[in-house]
């Protein structure tokens, strides 16, 4: 029996492309507050994942998630905004405990069966 192994270099986004945790993160704060002409079941699933990535990165020692989802909320485009993107990705742990936060949040992946 073969073990998949799955590429965990980033979040996969469709067509094999993946991109950063951190730009994911961006991505789900977009569609959840700046995006209303994205189809709902991608609004709904940006608010599963900013939720759950930002609860997980707060219980992990995170302290500024409002801050960032207020940021996100105004669309503000800063370097304070990227780097506190940053801390909560890694509050929450490398790439695999980053998609197993997204998974248990039900949203489902490229890559997930």
């Amino acid at each position: 029996m073969t073990q998949e192994r799955v590429n965990t270099d980033g979040v996969p986004v469709g067509n094999g492309e993946r991109i950063s945790p951190v730009e994911f993160l961006l991505m789900a704060g977009f569609l959840t507050y700046r995006a209303p002409l994205a189809p709902i079941a991608a609004r709904v699933a940006a608010r599963r994942v900013l939720d759950a990535i930002l609860g997980a990165a707060a219980a992990h020692g995170f302290a500024d998630s409002d801050a960032l989802e207020t940021m996100m909320a105004c669309a503000e485009k800063s370097s304070r905004m990227r780097s506190l993107a940053e801390q909560a990705t890694a509050a929450v742990g490398d790439t695999v405990a980053y998609l197993h936060v997204i998974r248990c949040a039900g949203v489902t992946l490229e890559v997930d069966p």
